[in-house]
């Protein structure tokens, strides 16, 4: 019997919490055991359903998504249990918000009017522990947040803004292939392409995964990434990886 993902969706609007149910009881392996309205609601049924995923829509009453992420991360932590992962939903006008889910705990984000099938991978994703789940669209939502959030004042972006160099002791603690690891991941490799692309095994990559995010301090893969556009070793639109940043 194929084992099943257990999925909470937390939206404001009924009609889009109703589809995103039908789209992922559609498949063998995924099942909705809950529906909210509002963060309150989902940290609520969280207790009493167990998901293994939570879709997490930003802007909601009585609590946003924002804080409600936060506080399943928080009880994670001190209570020891495993949290569900949260794949936020989002638009492009949420940008300001996606580092603030990020940095709360979430696992990645998806927008809105994503293709149904790519919604179905994503669950899957971050139920198995990869967090880029679109290359495409996420990084370059990353790359902009990263930029906006760099901005001092007026309204140019700054593409040649300094690097943050609060991450420089963590990143100089990473080995060689830590560092290797770090940048594809920034560059939207999943688990499985970085195993492809390494000839090792994914199980190994995991492992050097769960090393990077402990000596940096970090819950997710996506929030190394934008610890890798913030400290510069990856820069927004270039190819480039500047270790000296």
């Amino acid at each position: 019997m194929t084992e099943q993902i257990r999925v909470l969706v937390a939206d404001d609007q009924g009609v889009i919490r109703m589809g995103l149910a039908m789209i992922l009881d559609h498949e063998p392996d995924l099942t909705t055991v809950a529906q909210a309205g509002d963060g309150e609601e989902a940290l609520r049924m969280i207790e009493q359903y167990d998901p293994d995923v939570v879709l997490m829509d930003i802007r909601m009453p009585v609590m946003d998504g924002l804080v409600a992420t936060e506080r399943i991360t928080r009880a994670s932590k001190e209570s020891g249990r495993s949290r569900p992962a949260v794949l936020v939903l989002t638009t492009f006008d949420d940008e300001a918000y996606v580092l603030s889910a990020v940095r709360a705990g979430a696992s990645g984000f998806l927008l809105k009017d994503t293709d149904p099938d790519l919604l179905v991978s994503a669950v899957r994703a971050v139920h198995r522990g990869d967090s880029l789940v679109d290359p495409a669209s996420t990084r370059v939502l990353l790359e902009r947040c990263v930029e906006l959030e760099r901005r001092v004042g007026g309204d140019e972006p700054a593409p040649t803004a300094a690097p943050d160099a609060r991450w420089a002791g963590a990143l100089s603690q990473l080995s060689d292939r830590e560092r290797e690891i770090l940048v594809w991941m920034a560059r939207g490799l999943s688990n499985r392409d970085l195993a492809t692309k390494l000839f090792v095994s994914e199980t190994t990559v995991k492992t050097h995964v769960s090393n990077v995010l402990s000596k940096l301090g970090l819950s997710s893969r996506v929030q190394a990434v934008v610890v890798a556009y913030e400290a510069g070793v990856v820069r927004p639109g270039e190819a480039d990886v500047n270790w000296d940043a």
